[in-house]
């Protein structure tokens, strides 16, 4: 926004902090300080800091509390001032408590909902939830809108059998179920209840786990409480490193398949649980911001009161198998290897697949705990701690396949209809400043000459 549209007035940037002041440093070392930015920093020169502080107003707060956590006569003024709001605050955590989730994911967008209604000049509401809250829908999925009482399960009963009945799912159920059994359950085994029941509720309704089924109700949250604003859901697939704008390879963090790809190239990923022919659908973000601009430009200007959502995602114009991706990464690691603690090159192999996790555990436990020849001269002690180590690393590999095991066998596809639609409504200078083109990107070279550089960059910061 910065960038492209300089006439903005005012950015209010909702920080979680314990006062103005830490807000003030979170804006600054994590914003302002970014290497995104250096683009802004190089057009505006040495009147940057000023600029960007009279447009960025950091403001303390916290999505899941009433008015967003923001001191009232703050809210009051933003709620009169804004004609615009952007949600992507969430817990991405696939495997995060329930109770947790639920105040976030679920919570978090009913807070919102309740302040955007205060806002009297909103003209949009931009909700970023996943491609992924589609759950254990097959095939091509299409981009619908979540309705409360809805789920994964009762489509699938219903459609086999219209007669069947199955318990709606209801967000303010959820919460409440959560709050009381709460109160009831002993404090020392509640981290665990609540983690299983996370999962235990997904996989009743139809979802693969606790992140996607509180992402999809959420959607429901906000269908259900937006009367007459007009509301944008965007649901990205797999986000990756920046494909042109405004610079390639920029990443923050390690997403979700990155982790992989890292342990691959360090030969501690010698096998992988999942499907050769799965497609990993990835979007690069700045995609994913163009689309998210584009909307903002199209429903802004309409201010029809309807919601319309829209799948970024690759997987049904420019399709990405999981083989051809761990191949992209064979061919980078082999060209430019990882260098072990004692100076020696790792060496990567062909990546091997197992459909079941028996298998899987029993062959990267064996490849991992065997002993290279110089293990042999170690002490007893020290061989002892080498083994310990090896044995963590494997429990580490076993537990992270396993919560990315659903998405390892996914059978669904996003069609991307409306962002085609978007495309089309774009003029040709929109098109090239906005680009949203997925089906040009050659995977390869962005693999090759792009993401995993990127992440060796900004995430590992030039570390072997």
């Amino acid at each position: 926004m910065l960038r492209t549209t300089p006439k903005i007035n005012k950015i209010y940037l909702l920080i979680r902090a314990k006062d103005k002041e830490a807000a003030f440093d979170r804006l600054t070392s994590e914003i302002m300080e970014s290497k995104l930015f250096k683009c802004l920093k190089e057009m505006h020169g040495e009147s940057y800091e000023s600029i960007i502080r009279s447009k960025l107003v950091p403001i303390v707060g916290n999505i899941h509390e009433p008015n967003l956590g923001m001191d009232r006569i703050i809210a009051h003024q933003i709620a009169h001032e804004i004609d615009l709001i952007v949600d992507c605050a969430a817990n991405t955590t696939f495997d995060l408590r329930y109770d947790l989730a639920l105040e976030a994911n679920v919570n978090g967008p009913y807070q919102l909902m309740l302040f955007a209604k205060k806002c009297k000049n909103l003209k949009l509401l931009i909700h970023f939830s996943t491609a992924y809250a589609s759950g254990q829908r097959e095939g091509l999925i299409y981009e619908k809108p979540f309705t409360m009482g809805g789920s994964i399960t009762k489509e699938k009963v219903t459609s086999h059998s219209p007669s069947t009945k199955f318990p709606s799912l209801i967000a303010a159920n959820e919460l409440d179920f959560v709050s009381k059994l709460k109160n009831a359950i002993e404090n020392n085994c509640f981290e665990q209840i609540m983690k299983d029941l996370g999962d235990e509720r997904a996989k009743l309704y139809g979802w693969h786990d606790t992140y996607s089924f509180t992402k999809a109700m959420g959607e429901m949250v906000i269908d259900s409480m937006r009367e007459g604003i007009p509301i944008v859901i965007i649901r990205p697939s797999t986000i990756t490193s920046t494909y042109e704008q405004p610079f390639s390879g920029w990443v923050q963090g390690f997403r979700v398949i990155d982790p992989a790809i890292v342990f691959y190239g360090k030969g501690d990923f010698p096998g992988v649980l999942g499907d050769p022919n799965c497609l990993v659908d990835v979007v690069p973000v700045d995609v994913v911001v163009n689309a998210t601009m584009a909307a903002i430009a199209k429903h802004g200007h309409l201010q029809i009161p309807e919601l319309n959502v829209y799948h970024v995602a690759s997987s049904s114009v420019n399709p990405l198998s999981s083989s051809q991706l761990m191949n992209y990464c064979y061919e980078f690691f082999h060209s430019f290897p990882f260098v072990n603690s004692k100076g020696d090159q790792v060496k990567v192999k062909n990546m091997k697949y197992f459909d079941n996790m028996s298998d899987f555990s029993n062959y990267i436990s064996k490849k991992l705990l065997k002993q290279p020849d110089d293990v042999q001269e170690l002490n007893e002690v020290e061989h002892s701690k080498m083994q310990i180590r090896f044995k963590r690393k494997v429990e580490y590999l076993k537990n992270f396949s396993k919560v990315y095991e659903p998405y390892a066998f996914y059978k669904g596809w996003f069609h991307n209809g409306n962002m085609r639609k978007l495309m089309e409504d774009m003029s040709e200078e929109e098109r090239k400043n906005f680009d949203i083109d997925l089906s040009k990107i050659n995977w390869r070279n962005y693999f090759l000459g792009i993401h995993i550089l990127g992440v060796k960059e900004h995430v590992l910061k030039g570390r072997s």
